[in-house]
């Protein structure tokens, strides 16, 4: 791209800028980019001296080749300075912001400044209190008087500033009347600075800046660990709002116009220029296109499409040249934004045993705030000195940290594992059930199948030929999502209008010039018809087509089963699993498949309310059970299994109720899915088991004084990295 070819005036939208800009005080935005094209110091120099004079706080990554800074809109449009970049030879290109995101880094940003003073302070305060720590070590009074001092002015900002995170924690702690991890650490932060500045002023007694100042260093160090571990885990939904465009390039009368993406609608002709990300769902209408869909399926390899393939928002046009799309969906309605929403929605889910864990950390909060005060009150009247010391170990010691990182951050490396395999955990709550599951309930069309029908055989029972029974029997499907009407409504053109459509038991209804068509299974037909005989039509599903209760054609359907699922289910039933095949298809077809698939047990013809019933029989016998589906009638019988799991082409009514959607469209995500779900429960008590047991050991020896404040300090920082740190191993454990 070229200066002269780009149209950058796009970016300076209305509709556009809450999403590429980041609004700060006095009307600046800030702005994030990739410049194509930055290769070494020499371009990130040339970047400097061109937008250096222009703009504020200019940040350049050569690493990831990312630009940031502040500009104010107001003096000078974005578009002018993305022109400037472009005819330099950099070519821009936006990246989407999310408010979310802007925040957590500049919350990291000042995190690691307030470290910064905790680390300098702490170590100074250190220097200066070193005398005490040894006996003989008396210095002579002047100089002690002034290190005293000394200590206080250092410690001072290391406690307020550095330290105010935990103080304005524990304050709104106070103020909501909710016990939290921030109150134990508050109060030993200000009992600790105070005690002691008021040791400073009457020149005797023990100081505790020194605990105090390591304090807020080890746990601000520790809660900055802990975040870019939050941060690790959740880095597959920044990457997928990273590949959201912005932008699209739409092709109208033989002219391209850049647009944002919230114009486009069904039916637009796009051009995706290579190594671009796709702006919508749509038809591919070149001959092939190789696309990169790692983020969407985690397919690692480049994926091949054919002319007429569907094509996602967000996958990477890999292919040396432009492609074009017809846009099918755009904006929210993309399988990008749907999972995007999953993940956020996974975010926000809280598992039982985390909100036990959390609970009890609030009771385990006043415990150790009583037992603080125990410990003082016991001690105090041997030795003031010793007594501060006790409830400040006893604070500082006991901070249930660990205890409240135990289950999230499981949850999150777990869920981060799973998605990287293809795999969206919609509800982490469900980890737990999967290690209790005994029984698998599979639907067959789209789940042991691959998702698209084909009409393999039509056979004329009438005075109608193939080809007008076919456009009557899409005319009845059209609209419709399920795989059938997709099969029957494929290639087809011309469909006469249809009304009345009804979806039955069995079947589908409707008025077709003013009569009564139903197409559906041959034994819910009013008369009986003789289905073809032969190895090959035993495979087939089979429709009837009937005009006012008059057969008119039999349509063969055929689906491929899906080339993972033998192995899938060897494995499942290597592991004690019983597995059962539910479909509303004929006996002959659905026995044919589930032999191919190694499933014994199967029913067929079964209806919504019959899948249901037979789950819910399996639920009374004690089974735990896991329901993998796709399509709107699955809805009711994946709303009620203990796990339920849909397919990424199932109906959003079905995967609204899913636990698990496979995002990857292959079954063996289930294999990895139980596999790192009892990973996770083994990590998850061990955690919560070196949580509680950490505590019952250092309580012990820090209210019988034997631990001093800096070395509970320390204690607690290192257990909540161990908990951390050991939800991490989920990354390159067993799978």
């Amino acid at each position: 791209m070229n200066a002269a070819a780009a149209d950058w005036s796009a970016y300076d939208r209305p509709e556009l800028r809450s999403a590429i800009a980041t609004g700060l005080p006095g009307g600046r935005e800030e702005v994030l980019l990739v410049a194509e094209g930055m290769h070494c110091a020499s371009c990130v120099g040339r970047l400097r001296k061109l937008l250096g004079p222009q703009v504020q706080d200019l940040r350049i990554n050569l690493a990831s080749r990312t630009l940031e800074f502040v500009h104010d809109p107001r003096r000078q449009a974005l578009s002018a300075l993305l022109a400037q970049i472009d005819a330099a030879g950099f070519e821009p290109q936006v990246l989407a912001q999310d408010a979310g995101r802007t925040r957590a880094r500049h919350r990291r940003r000042a995190e690691l400044v307030r470290i910064g003073v905790a680390v300098i302070g702490a170590m100074q305060v250190m220097m200066l209190a070193w005398p005490t720590y040894f006996e003989g070590g008396a210095i002579e009074a002047d100089i002690a008087a002034l290190m005293r001092w000394a200590q206080l002015l250092l410690a001072t900002p290391v406690v307020f500033y550095a330290g105010w995170p935990f103080l304005a924690g524990g304050w709104r702690a106070l103020r909501e009347r909710v016990p939290t991890m921030d109150l134990p650490v508050a109060l030993s932060l200000l009992i600790a600075w105070a005690a002691s500045a008021l040791r400073v002023v009457t020149g005797q007694g023990e100081l505790y800046f020194d605990a105090a100042t390591m304090f807020v260093m080890l746990l601000g160090l520790a809660r900055y660990f802990e975040g870019l571990s939050r941060s690790r885990a959740g880095e597959r939904m920044r990457l997928l709002a990273g590949r959201r465009p912005l932008t699209a390039v739409r092709e109208q009368g033989g002219t391209t116009q850049t647009v944002p993406l919230a114009t486009l609608q069904a039916g637009d002709l796009l051009r995706v220029a290579p190594g671009e990300a796709l702006p919508a769902d749509g038809e591919l209408l070149d001959e092939t296109a190789q696309l990169d869909e790692s983020l969407l399926s985690g397919e690692s390899q480049p994926v091949l499409h054919r002319r007429g393939d569907t094509v996602l928002a967000g996958s990477l046009n890999l292919a040396p040249a432009t492609l074009r799309l017809r846009v099918r969906e755009a904006g929210s309605g993309t399988r990008l934004a749907q999972i995007t929403r999953l993940l956020q929605q996974a975010q926000d889910d809280r598992p039982r045993v985390q909100l036990l864990a959390d609970r009890y950390a609030g009771h385990f909060v006043l415990a150790v705030m009583a037992l603080a005060l125990g410990g003082a009150w016991y001690w105090w009247p041997q030795d003031a000195d010793k007594a501060l010391g006790v409830a400040l170990a006893v604070l500082v010691a006991s901070c249930p940290c660990a205890l409240s990182l135990a289950v999230p951050t499981v949850h999150a490396a777990a869920s981060s594992l799973l998605a990287r395999r293809g795999v969206l955990m919609a509800r982490p709550r469900a980890l737990a059930r999967l290690t209790q599951v005994d029984t698998v309930l599979f639907d067959k069309t789209g789940t042991l199948t691959r998702p698209d029908l084909a009409v393999a055989q039509v056979l004329p029972l009438a005075e109608h030929d193939a080809g007008a029974c076919r456009r009557l029997a899409a005319g009845l499907e059209r609209g419709l999502t399920h795989p059938i009407a997709r099969a029957l409504t494929a290639g087809t053109s011309e469909l006469p209008p249809a009304q009345d459509i009804r979806l039955q038991a069995g079947g589908v209804s409707g008025r077709i010039d003013g009569r009564h068509y139903w197409i559906g299974a041959p034994e819910q037909a009013a008369q009986a018809v003789a289905l073809p005989a032969g190895p090959q039509a035993a495979q087939a599903s089979w429709l009837l087509l009937c005009q006012d209760q008059r057969p008119l054609a039999l349509f063969g359907l055929r689906a491929e089963l899906r080339p993972e699922a033998p192995r899938l289910i060897a494995l499942l039933r290597g592991q004690g699993l019983a597995m059962e095949l539910l479909t509303g298809d004929a006996e002959a077809p659905a026995r044919a498949l589930a032999a191919r698939a190694g499933i014994a047990a199967l029913r067929s013809r079964q209806t919504p309310e019959q899948k249901l019933a037979r789950l819910q029989e399996l639920q009374s016998q004690g089974r735990v059970v896991m329901a993998v589906g796709d399509g709107i009638n699955d809805a009711p019988f994946l709303a009620a299994a203990d796990v339920a799991v849909a397919m990424p082409q199932g109906a959003a009514l079905a995967q609204a109720r899913a636990d698990v959607v496979l995002v990857g469209d292959s079954l063996s995500g289930l294999a990895t899915l139980r596999g790192v779900a009892r990973q996770a429960q083994r990590r998850l008590r061990q955690n919560l088991a070196w949580a509680l047991g950490y505590n019952l050991v250092v309580l012990p020896l820090a209210l019988g004084g034997w631990l001093t404040p800096w070395l509970a300090a320390l204690g607690m920082s290192l257990s909540s990295l161990l908990v951390v740190g050991n939800a991490l191993r989920l990354d390159t454990g067993e799978r």
